[in-house]
């Protein structure tokens, strides 16, 4: 009997030892991450950055003074603690001890002067030098920058963060080695690696960054044709993340992948340039207005994944939707427009659309274009790929255009740089007025929160009883992984910045 159990004994261990119930050892984690994104980046000069691609990748590599955390709440980036003074006309911001450049350099407080120095300087061509006109000084004082105020700027502190707002070596800015084949040099997570133009960004972790090195080492940001290709190469185990602005695939997104789905501060707009016929004359682009019905737009091009929105989508002063002319499409009412324009026979005009810059905007286009024929309205799509489509945007070269555009915190810092007489994308909006501006200066300089909200529903109200734009709709933001991605969130901004924490495992 004996003998018999030392025989099964013998026997359970051999199959112990062949079989699958074997111990192995615990597969490593990855530590690379392979990215899909249907745009390629444009630049390297953070401060000029206006596509998405760019930003997301360069905000990887770059820290800012102030940064956006969850709950689109305010926190120290590069700025540990900050405080104005009781006239509201001085801000200090305490500077982080420790942080390096990927150089190899520290960076101090001489190191932010000079950067905001480069981002006012009108010959940067910065894409948010408006945000920081108001100030008048900047002194770097041991680990403090004091910022002078021309008059008190509440949202001044939302107006640090961001790619836009980077921060560089004073020595990069002296030897002007920014942008074009210059390697961004940052404080971010990540150091710069290459760039192959319409192929990929590559991107490895930072030994020396202030919040400890990276677990995921190595990041390649892929340039995939279309969303459903970067869907396809994720169940195809190729990538493990992907940017997506499709609600269809992320609808199609199975069990064996996560989804991150959160509600955009962007907005969809048609834009107008009021500057040039048909759309000079106020009545045509408020019977342009009134023919839309923004609800089946959603429905048809969002699949219902997005809000009907107005012009400021930042969530303590959200428009109201509904206080707009013709909050609901009103045809009738769009006839009467054309009629007091002189064009009863009706008008036609051209949009530009980007083919690759968001997946739902051709289809969006097309639906406009057949919602505007049902008012006489003829709107000719001028489709056009994203490579070419930034630079006649920000050169104003259209008549009309269908944008993404992303939306922020603050309602200053959405539009100050849009629709103040000094604006520097004010050449885009193509519209300012001495009541705008005052209202801007209004929602400025107040910390109380209900004037500001008077200020911002004039500013709306203005913009939308003169069609300046047309707002249409926010959508949500997409982001896909696989199932091991661990301690990343995603965020209404966009941003790619909570990878610094995440790891594969």
């Amino acid at each position: 009997m004996k003998k018999k159990k030392n025989l099964l004994i013998g026997a359970l261990v051999a199959t112990l030892i062949g079989g699958s119930l074997i111990a192995h050892p615990a597969k490593a984690a990855s530590t690379d991450l392979v990215i899909g994104s249907v745009l390629d980046i444009d630049k390297t000069d953070p401060h000029t950055a206006t596509n998405f691609a760019t930003v997301r990748a360069l905000g990887l590599v770059y820290g800012s003074l102030i940064e956006i955390g969850a709950k689109n709440a305010i926190k120290g980036g590069l700025a540990t603690s900050w405080i104005f003074s009781k006239d509201g006309m001085q801000l200090t911001l305490n500077l982080r001890q420790g942080v390096k450049f990927h150089d190899g350099t520290a960076f101090d407080a001489e190191d932010a002067k000079a950067s905001l120095e480069r981002i006012l300087d009108t010959k940067t061509g910065a894409a948010a030098r408006a945000n920081i006109a108001t100030i008048t000084s900047i002194t770097a004082k041991g680990r403090q920058l004091i910022l002078k105020l021309s008059v008190p700027n509440a949202p001044i502190l939302a107006a640090l963060e961001g790619v836009n707002m980077a921060m560089l070596s004073k020595e990069d800015i002296a030897a002007a080695k920014i942008g074009g084949s210059n390697k961004p040099n940052g404080t971010g997570p990540f150091k710069w690696g290459s760039w192959e133009p319409t192929q990929s960004v590559k991107l490895s972790s930072f030994a020396d960054y202030y919040m400890g090195e990276p677990k995921i080492k190595n990041v390649t940001i892929r340039v995939i044709p279309n969303e459903a290709s970067i869907l396809s190469a994720m169940n195809a185990g190729s990538i493990q993340f992907g940017i997506v602005t499709d609600p269809l695939i992320a609808k199609q997104v199975g069990k064996n992948l996560k989804t991150y789905r959160v509600p955009a501060l962007a907005y969809y707009a048609l834009q107008f340039n009021t500057k040039v016929a048909p759309l000079n004359d106020k009545n045509v682009r408020l019977a342009i207005q009134c023919a839309i019905n923004r609800d089946e737009l959603i429905q048809t091009a969002l699949l219902g994944e997005g809000k009907v929105t107005g012009p400021i989508t930042s969530p303590a002063y959200r428009s109201d939707p509904t206080a707009r002319p013709c909050p609901k499409q009103d045809l009738a009412k769009a006839k009467e427009y054309l009629t007091a324009a002189g064009k009863s026979s009706g008008v036609s005009f051209k949009t530009m659309v980007t083919s690759t810059g968001w997946a739902t905007s051709v289809s969006m286009a097309q639906n406009l274009k057949a919602q505007l024929a049902k008012a006489n309205i003829t709107m000719e799509l001028d489709i056009i790929e994203q490579g070419t489509y930034v630079p006649r945007w920000l050169a104003a070269d259209f008549v009309a255009t269908l944008a993404n555009n992303g939306g922020r915190i603050d309602p200053d810092t959405m539009y100050t740089r849009y629709f103040t007489s000094t604006g520097n994308l004010n050449k885009v909006a193509t519209y300012s007025s001495a009541t705008l501006d005052a209202n801007f200066l209004k929602g400025k300089a107040s910390g109380k929160v209900t004037v500001r909200k008077d200020a911002y529903s004039a500013i709306s109200k203005e913009l939308e009883d003169n069609a300046i734009w047309v707002w249409l709709a926010t959508p949500y933001e997409y982001r896909v992984s696989v199932k091991n991605l661990r301690n990343f969130s995603a965020l209404a901004n966009g941003s790619l910045l909570p990878l610094r924490s995440a790891s594969l495992r």
